[in-house]
């Protein structure tokens, strides 16, 4: 009996192949999580960076968005509080992600600058308050819509303020 062995040809690369090798480098690009040693400091460009901010963001938005949903659609609970409490998850979230993945910042200050970064985010909030309100109880439109148009304002702020104020790099 004689086996036949096909080869396969391993020199072209799938495009699912390069797709998975791609994901792969960015989050290897990300660094390390939890690296307690200090790795030497890699500058990027804003446009990685922001990449970045948009890509990895979007798990703070989903759990803003995801408790905003839960609570005033699902459990039909007020509007106004229903976005305090996503609001509120999305930023501690969003601390971590833009702090250890995005922005790349060391330092052993993450209280103090955890701090900053609600301070910063109260404005982004209150204007995203002043979008629902508007939205909502304004011009009676759809909650869900008033919120998308809340967190695009949101978020342009959010990546200006923490870049120039809470997580530069101070060489």
């Amino acid at each position: 009996m004689t086996i036949m062995n096909k080869k396969t040809t391993l020199d072209k690369e799938s495009s699912l192949t390069k797709v998975i090798d791609d994901i792969s480098e960015g989050i290897n690009d990300a660094g390390t999580v939890f690296n307690s040693e200090e790795l030497p400091e890699k500058k990027d460009s804003t446009g990685k960076e922001a990449v970045r901010y948009l890509l990895w963001g979007l798990l703070s938005v989903v759990v803003n968005f995801g408790t905003f949903f839960l609570l005033y659609h699902t459990m039909h609970l007020n509007y106004q509080f229903a976005n305090i409490v996503a609001w509120f998850l999305g930023v501690q979230v969003g601390f971590w992600i833009d702090r250890i993945i995005v922005f790349h910042h060391k330092s052993n200050t993450a209280f103090r600058e955890m701090l900053a970064f609600y301070g910063t985010r109260i404005l982004t909030f209150l204007i995203e308050t002043a979008t629902l309100w508007i939205g909502i109880s304004v011009f009676s439109a759809d909650g869900t819509g008033s919120k998308i148009v809340g967190q695009i304002l949101a978020i342009t702020g959010n990546y200006a303020l923490s870049k120039f104020f809470i997580f530069k790099n101070k060489n």
